[in-house]
């Protein structure tokens, strides 16, 4: 296909119809200020590979990359597509669960819900960073006229991040250990109970005294 679909957010988007955790606000900002740095630092500096300047970035591993006098064809466009901006972000999702699971941890939250927000944050961003990727690939091919040239369709390399989210959440849940009561919880739970077993034992005492 050559089309990719318009429309996607700007910024990362909010869950609707569902409600949110506590730790939405947390997750959101966080998400959205990673794929603003990629977009910034790793994404939109390709956009001057054809440029006086040409291209002069580092990719995950701190390794140069320096492209000048090109066209955006063979190794430049391969590398834009499938040989840089993958690490990045399994490192965002990797890391984004990680905080989610950290955050909630360390305020005593359930993790199932920000999961799913993290998740879904992650594959909003994810589209996002690819369909900024696509608008750059056909202006470049377009050599300033990205109208003469059809867009490329990025959906196979979403659809991998996507499972790869999806995969990595699923690992997260089965990690989840089960929340063991407190005492605090489980006096709150069974209050009625102390109280009611109290009352019993002053009686009790009370009849000791008066006919012992």
């Amino acid at each position: 296909m050559d089309t990719l679909n318009s429309g996607l957010p700007l910024v990362v988007g909010v869950i609707r119809g569902m409600n949110k955790s506590p730790a939405y606000s947390f997750i959101k900002e966080r998400i959205a200020l990673e794929f603003q740095k990629l977009e910034k630092d790793k994404i939109t500096p390709w956009a001057f590979l054809l440029s006086d300047k040409g291209l002069k970035l580092t990719d995950f591993y701190g390794k140069e990359i320096n492209y000048a006098g090109v066209e955006f064809e063979g190794s430049p466009r391969n590398t834009f597509w499938k040989g840089f901006i993958q690490l990045f972000l399994q490192d965002i999702v990797s890391r984004s669960f990680s905080e989610t699971r950290s955050f909630c941890q360390t305020h005593g939250l359930d993790l199932k819900l920000p999961l799913d927000e993290t998740a879904f944050l992650l594959k909003t961003g994810i589209k996002r960073a690819y369909h900024r990727m696509s608008e750059i690939d056909q202006r470049l091919r377009g050599r300033g006229y990205p109208d003469s040239v059809s867009r490329y369709n990025p959906e196979g390399e979403v659809a991998f991040f996507e499972a790869f989210v999806e995969e990595r959440m699923s690992a997260e849940l089965a990690l989840t250990p089960k929340r063991n009561k407190t005492l605090n919880a489980f006096y709150e739970e069974q209050k009625f109970w102390f109280w009611f077993i109290g009352i019993v034992v002053a009686i009790i005492g009370v009849l000791i005294k008066v006919f012992g």
